[in-house]
């Protein structure tokens, strides 16, 4: 009689048999279907199936069907807790608890305190908080990673990062917005002062392709020190008011390089007093604004890119309009971040329902439809952490050259 092992084996030597036996594409096709942890495994079956999945087609298909189905959230611890990167995957029901798990960074040691600059098509971009120079790009699914190289940078005073790819270039690029100070104090003479000829800022631009950055021109902003946001193959930010710069969208366009200002929309606040993030919403340049002493969310929506004319007050997120499930628990923390402007919109997911940031860490999610707050639970969460929307992938790195 065949022992339980036996015939897991006999299982597994058929199902692989029958892959072999199929044809490409259609076993492409399936294989493609796979979750991306599932995926992983799969590769350590045998020989055939980890070279399967180094196929840039299958690469592809799983990539565009992850895409379309709801993120996998990674989570950043912040300081004063240890370095640590967390995921889970979302599934299309609330009602599920979701358990977090942790993710090796097998360049940490090298690294020390980092921040995850971005997400980008199964990629994550971090670098160094107190070490510009470091940075990486790393598949937290494969572990595969790459160190860029120092750009010889001055003595830098601020850096803003962005990462993003472009889809008619087939480029991935990291750019790197160095600003500098302009006036040194002199300690024993502290009415003088020096000043150092430096620009007031550099732009490194760094492709994965030519695996060198170089240097491109001052740039004229003052950007909020925030992940740019891809949209259209650009990247774009918020300007921080300076000198007669208020609070504008600029742009990135990682196809010429070029930046460019975007148009922003009519908001009725003064935005000296109200702050906007910015995000992508099912691909389309979104601005979020916090209003009304801090009792609403409004969430505006470019539909066709670049036309100020196409921007639509889509949403409003109240504090006195809304339903709880968790009452009180749920509209306590959203009115409490409301008020202090610590919502972060992250992402708008498949059943239609806005996924929200609350005091870095607290998920909740708004149905639209019902105008209902839900708690997300998740077990093992951390504290205090931030949260990056991601696709799980095979994107290899070594591949992008």
């Amino acid at each position: 009689m065949e022992s339980n092992h036996a015939k897991e084996k006999k299982l597994e030597d058929d199902t692989r048999n029958l892959i072999a036996r199929l044809p490409e594409e259609i076993a492409l096709d399936i294989v493609s279907r796979l979750p991306i942890l599932s995926l992983i495994q799969f590769r350590f079956v045998c020989q055939t199936w980890n070279m399967l999945t180094r196929d840039y087609h299958l690469v592809d298909m799983h990539l565009s069907r992850a895409s379309k189905i709801n993120p996998c959230l990674i989570f950043k611890t912040y300081h004063p807790q240890k370095e640590q990167l967390f995921f889970v995957e979302l599934s299309d029901r609330h009602d599920d608890e979701h358990t977090l798990r942790e993710i090796q960074i097998p360049f940490l040691t090298s690294m020390g305190k980092f921040r995850v600059v971005d997400s980008c098509n199964g990629l994550l971009c971090l670098s160094g908080v107190y070490d510009h120079e470091e940075a990486y790009i790393y598949n937290p699914f494969t572990r595969e990673h790459k160190k860029l190289p120092n750009c010889n940078e001055l003595d830098v005073n601020e850096v803003v990062y962005g990462f993003g790819f472009h889809p008619t270039t087939n480029e991935y690029k990291v750019i790197k917005i160095c600003y500098y100070p302009h006036v040194y104090y002199v300690p024993w003479c502290f009415h003088k002062s020096v000043k150092y000829d430096y620009p007031l800022s550099e732009v490194h631009l760094f492709s994965l392709k030519s695996s060198t950055w170089r240097n491109l021109e001052e740039l004229p902003y003052k950007l909020h020190h925030s992940p740019g946001v891809l949209v259209d193959g650009r990247l774009h930010w918020v300007t921080r008011f300076h000198c007669h710069l208020d609070r504008l969208i600029v742009a990135f366009d990682l196809y010429n390089d070029t930046f460019q200002e975007v148009p922003r929309p009519d908001f009725t606040v003064n935005l000296l007093h109200w702050s906007y993030h910015l995000t992508s919403l099912r691909g389309c340049l979104s601005a979020c604004l916090f209003s009304s002493n801090g009792e609403n969310l409004e969430i505006w929506v470019m539909e066709e890119y670049n036309k100020k004319e196409s921007w639509v007050h889509k949403f409003n997120i109240g504090d006195s309009s809304i339903v709880s499930r968790d009452l009180p628990e749920s509209c306590d923390i959203w009115r409490t971040n409301l008020q202090m402007g610590t919502v972060t919109v992250i992402c708008l997911l498949n059943n239609g329902d806005i996924l929200l940031d609350c005091q870095g860490g607290i998920l909740i999610a708004y149905s639209t439809d019902k105008e209902m707050l839900k708690i997300i639970s998740l077990s093992g969460m951390p504290k205090s952490c931030k949260t990056i929307a991601h696709v799980g992938s095979l994107n290899w790195i070594s591949n992008l050259a």
